[in-house]
C-alpha cells in the first residue's frame, strides 16, 4: 500500500510538473494585484510576484488553514475521549463497588438462606398459579 502511494504522488507530481513546463511563459509572468474598494484611502496594490508564487502562496495557505482547523478538531476529539475515559472509569469502580456488595450477600449464610428459599419458592408459585388457570378453564 505505502509503494502504491508514493507511486501515485510521483504521477501526481510528474503531471504538475509537466504542466508548469509546459505552460512556463504564463507562469513566469510578473503580475500586481491590486484591492480597490472605491474608497479614496482603502487602495492597496500587492508588489508584483510571478503566476506561480501566487500559486504557492494559496496552496501553502490552504495547507495551513487545512492544518490548524484538523489540529483544533483532533483537541476537539482529545477532550471528547478524555471525558468518556473518566465515565468509564467511574462507571468500572461503580461495578466493582456492586461485585463486593454481591459478594458480601451471597457469603452470609442469613441471606443466602433466604435467597435460595425465594428462588425455589418462586418457580413453585408461578406453576401453582398456572395450574389454578388450567383448572379454572377445564
Amino acid at each position: 500500500m505505502k509503494t502504491i502511494k508514493i507511486l501515485l504522488w510521483l504521477i501526481i507530481l510528474g503531471l504538475l510538473s509537466t504542466l508548469v513546463y509546459q505552460n512556463l511563459a504564463y507562469f513566469m509572468t510578473t503580475v500586481a494585484l491590486t484591492l480597490d474598494l472605491k474608497v479614496s484611502s482603502w487602495h492597496w496594490t500587492i508588489p508584483e510576484l510571478q503566476n506561480i508564487a501566487f500559486f504557492g502562496i494559496c496552496f501553502f495557505l490552504g495547507l495551513f488553514i487545512a492544518g490548524v482547523k484538523g489540529f483544533a478538531v483532533k483537541l476537539r476529539l482529545n477532550k471528547a475521549v478524555k471525558t468518556k475515559d473518566a465515565v468509564i472509569t467511574s462507571l468500572k469502580e461503580q461495578v466493582n463497588t456492586l461485585k463486593t456488595e454481591l459478594e458480601v450477600f451471597q457469603h452470609d449464610p442469613y441471606i443466602k438462606k433466604d435467597l435460595e428459599e425465594k428462588t425455589i419458592a418462586e418457580p413453585n408459585e408461578t406453576s401453582l398459579q398456572k395450574g389454578d388457570v388450567s383448572d379454572s378453564a377445564d
